[in-house]
């Protein structure tokens, strides 16, 4: 008789994958109780209702389990939503995040997938399958001298100057997890992020474009005691922000990064702090 994971995980390969190249950060820190995860992509908003049957980004890539971790599950994504759902119970369980990476491993369609979990137990773990687009890669790690981890990690990038700039970002930067993690996508827009797409790019906001990378961005940061909701990732946390293709005003950035700093600071100086 299968195992529940293994019987869930067959499931999995009856449904077609689809590509979902992009760069992820996300982090921890002990100290506070707060997780993080940010992202951008080069998929434009309107093929995630069609393509990915999920309200944006975040909706099926962000793994969220406040007071305990927080993942991204990323490349060719389940639409099923049983990988998600499969980290999210294991998180939630307590299981370190390199079991979680193995278990995973029963998914047929894992050369294809990318993954980057980390825990308030300072555990980490990042999976980049062979059959991801080039550039793919991750690096999974600890904040010198901080009790902040982190997973940082990319498919279909420009180079792999775009995760290790962004590591170096998280390293160095000052103020909050936050801060930091706005630091990281920021370095990897500026070395190039998701090769697919730039400010000639449709579909192209009316707005100033700067170094366009991706057309959908979005950081969210839960607290310990913020509630989670029914699936992996709708509970009521402290902050989500987002800016896309469809929503960026002409006062922004058609770089879709860009613009989520103008709104990350706005929200930073009217309530974050």
């Amino acid at each position: 008789m299968l195992k529940p994971i293994t019987l869930a995980l067959l499931i999995v390969s009856s449904f077609p994958s689809v590509g979902l190249a992009t760069w992820s950060v996300v982090a921890v820190d002990q100290r506070t109780g707060e997780v993080v995860i940010a992202s951008a992509t080069c998929v434009a908003q309107s093929r995630f209702a069609v393509g990915f049957s999920a309200k944006g980004l975040m909706d099926i890539q962000a793994v969220v389990v406040p007071g305990k971790g927080v993942a991204a599950a990323q490349a060719s994504v389940d639409r099923t939503r049983t990988n998600q759902e499969l980290i999210h119970n294991q998180i939630e369980n307590g299981t370190d995040p390199t079991e979680i990476i193995r278990m995973l491993q029963e998914d047929p369609e894992i050369a294809r997938r990318q993954f980057g979990i980390v825990d308030l137990r300072g555990r980490h773990a990042g999976y980049s399958g062979a059959g991801n687009g080039a550039v793919s890669l991750h690096s999974t790690g600890q904040v010198a001298g901080e009790p902040i981890f982190y997973a940082i990690q990319g498919n279909i990038l420009a180079a792999e100057t775009v995760v290790d700039e962004a590591v170096f970002a998280l390293q160095v930067a000052s103020g909050s997890l936050t801060d930091r993690v706005m630091a990281a996508m920021e370095a990897a827009d500026t070395n190039g992020g998701d090769r697919r797409c730039d400010c000639n790019t449709e579909p192209r906001p009316e707005a100033p474009c700067n170094g366009k990378t991706a057309h959908v961005a979005y950081i969210l940061q839960a607290h310990a005691d913020d509630t989670s909701g029914d699936t992996f990732n709708n509970g009521d946390y402290k902050m989500y922000l987002s800016a896309t293709d469809e929503d960026i005003r002409p006062s922004e950035n058609a770089n879709p990064v860009k613009t989520l700093r103008m709104r990350y600071d706005a929200w930073m100086a009217n309530q974050g702090r």
